[in-house]
């Protein structure tokens, strides 16, 4: 008999911590939180149905900090492709009522999407589709080369762990709203600009991700590799945003963003007591 214990074993803690988040603007974090005790996953993504007889999906949340502007973006590509969405539902039919389907893919090297693996760092997508009544789920996440493939054991600790993760997605929509989750979270401009914040929303997309990339601690070389421009155009859109923002420095934006937050959480919350007045 030994006192140790396994780290991957999900605990009735992990569940409590995920389900206390599930209003709160911190729900992103303890869903990547929850879902990496089964398996080293180091960023996550679900779409989601609200019904599938409408199926219009939407990015219900992502979380992770391996090529957030990549990951993003096809995210966006694939809620604006018939085809990416009928693959989806595709996907979302061949789960058991009870269970999930998982799908492993790697771009084989006459892919378009292979170099942009390689580039990344990415190995492998893997897809996980559930589906509860006539809501329906895919999840998404990256596995990086460094991390290598997704492992059996692995496979079966998020049979466990993704079940209830997308019961938790869907309660969460019940709750706060499919548009009000659909934004990026976490401290970031692209979320304060998707939401209509004022000083924000005067930004492009990529003015916003160039500010992202700044909070992070991005040099502008390791933007440039991020977005895959040049660093002369991460200079001039770093120029332009502050510019519209007008500050002069990262220290302004971080002190700018959070006053932002602050205001947007009252605002909210005033919004909240209003309805329930």
């Amino acid at each position: 008999m030994t006192d140790k214990t396994d780290p991957n074993i999900v605990t009735l803690g992990d569940q409590a911590k995920l389900i206390a988040s599930v209003s709160t603007d911190d729900f992103g974090k303890a869903l990547l939180d929850y879902v990496s005790t089964a398996a080293v996953i180091r960023n996550f993504g679900t779409f989601y149905f609200a019904d599938l007889r409408d199926p219009r999906p939407v990015l219900s949340v992502w979380s992770g900090k391996i090529s957030d502007y990549w990951f993003r973006n096809n995210a966006a590509d694939i809620l604006s492709s018939p085809q990416f969405q009928a693959e989806i539902r595709q996907r979302i039919a061949l789960a058991p009522a009870d269970g999930v389907h998982f799908e492993l893919w790697r771009p084989p090297e006459d892919d378009f999407r292979h170099e942009m693996y390689r580039r990344v760092g990415m190995l492998e997508r893997i897809a996980v589709a559930s589906r509860r009544g006539r809501s329906g789920y895919q999840s998404f996440f990256l596995r990086s080369a460094a991390d290598g493939s997704l492992q059996p054991q692995e496979i079966e600790r998020l049979r466990d762990v993704l079940p209830v993760a997308h019961e938790l997605i869907g309660l969460r929509h019940r709750i706060v709203g499919s548009e009000a989750f659909q934004f990026t979270s976490g401290l970031s401009v692209s979320s304060l600009r998707e939401r209509g914040v004022q000083a924000f929303e005067i930004l492009s997309r990529r003015e916003s991700e160039i500010c992202d990339c700044i909070v992070r601690g991005l040099t502008v070389e390791g933007t440039a590799i991020e977005l895959g421009i040049a660093g002369s155009s991460v200079r001039t859109l770093r120029q332009r945003a502050y510019r519209k923002l007008g500050i002069n420095s990262a220290g302004e934006l971080m002190a700018l963003i959070i006053n932002d937050r602050t205001n947007l959480r009252a605002v909210s919350g005033t919004s909240s007591q209003a309805r329930t007045g």
